[in-house]
């Protein structure tokens, strides 16, 4: 990491973009453009051979999601999988600052992402670390900073981007949980929630409090959810209780309120760096994410499905929490 950073350094204090030759522009734009459609159509080829195995990119502007190579190409087989279908990227603004065999792209990015016949744009900075082995430009570090897009119009919580929880279902059959994938979640948080409604709008967000307790044994979590109303019990809420099973390594969920009605079943497992749930109700599919989780702070988005996974509403409810107890 301390190369990495010199590098960084060390080509952001170098030559401006009319300095270098046509050629050698020519040959950083196109290796920073194969890289990204190498992504998102899951490229394994190209990503292996500009992606060096020490690669790592960071995503977001303050809570940032560090990503190894292995992790980044695990996002783009997820991307493919969920049946998004990438429409067209644009870059503008483009400066190259070189220094020998390293070099700095910095350029501001759109991209359009099309899924079930609905199109959402992501817009932001890119900022590419490339280095020259041989006559490959290759790319060991970037960071995307995104910014709000047309498509964000109304949304109150910030997300890395406007994909959505973005993973198939079937991924339930082959990932695995652990018993501690809830741990750090455990105690009061904060929240502030936003739903989105069917035509595409976000409806204004509220904010409420959600509690995490494990039992004794460690194999069952039961947690709160309840939104801020002065005006009703403290237990009133959504309960869901998440027992572990341990020959299948995954954890079972079933939702209820407190008021009675339909039990909403699923399972939720785990990576390294997030957290991910199927749950369904009598009006259709949840799939759930929980990410940029730290001590005190995690954000959480679930996409809702009416028709069985084939089409995505993506982001039907976002959500930031922020703790306030143990």
């Amino acid at each position: 990491m301390k190369i990495l950073l010199l590098l960084v350094a060390t080509a952001s204090i170098a030559r401006p973009l009319c300095a270098q030759s046509a050629e050698t522009q020519r040959q950083l734009l196109a290796a920073r453009d194969t890289i990204w459609y190498a992504w998102f159509n899951h490229d394994t080829a190209l990503l292996e051979r500009f992606l060096p195995p020490a690669a790592v990119s960071a995503d977001g502007a303050g809570d940032i999601r560090w990503s190894d190579r292995r992790r980044i190409v695990e996002d783009s087989r997820g991307f493919v999988r969920s049946k998004n279908r990438l429409v067209e990227i644009t870059f503008a603004n483009t400066h190259i600052a070189q220094t020998g065999r390293s070099a700095l792209v910095r350029s501001s990015y759109q991209t359009v992402v099309e899924s079930a016949g609905r199109r959402d744009t992501s817009r932001g900075r890119a900022t590419e670390l490339f280095v020259q082995l041989g006559n490959t430009w290759v790319n060991p570090y970037w960071q995307l900073e995104p910014a709000r897009s047309l498509s964000d119009a109304g949304r109150e919580i910030a997300m890395p981007d406007t994909l959505g929880a973005n993973f198939a279902i079937g991924d339930s059959a082959a990932m695995k949980a652990r018993p501690t994938d809830y741990d750090a979640l455990l105690g009061m948080w904060e929240f502030r929630f936003q739903n989105r409604e069917k035509d595409g709008t976000f409806a204004p967000s509220f904010t409420g409090h959600w509690t995490f307790e494990k039992k004794p044994g460690g194999g069952l979590i039961e947690d709160r959810w309840r939104p801020n109303d002065p005006g009703t019990s403290m237990g009133l809420g959504l309960y869901t209780y998440r027992t572990f099973d341990h020959d299948w390594k995954v954890w079972h969920i079933n939702g209820t309120w407190s008021e009675g009605g339909e039990v909403q079943p699923g399972l939720t497992w785990s990576d390294d760096t997030h957290r991910y749930a199927i749950q369904r109700s009598h009006d259709g599919l949840m799939r759930i994410r929980y990410l940029s989780l730290s001590a005190n702070h995690f954000l959480w988005r679930a996409d809702r499905s009416t028709d069985g996974g084939k089409t995505w509403l993506l982001d039907a409810g976002t959500m930031e929490a922020t703790r306030i107890g143990k």
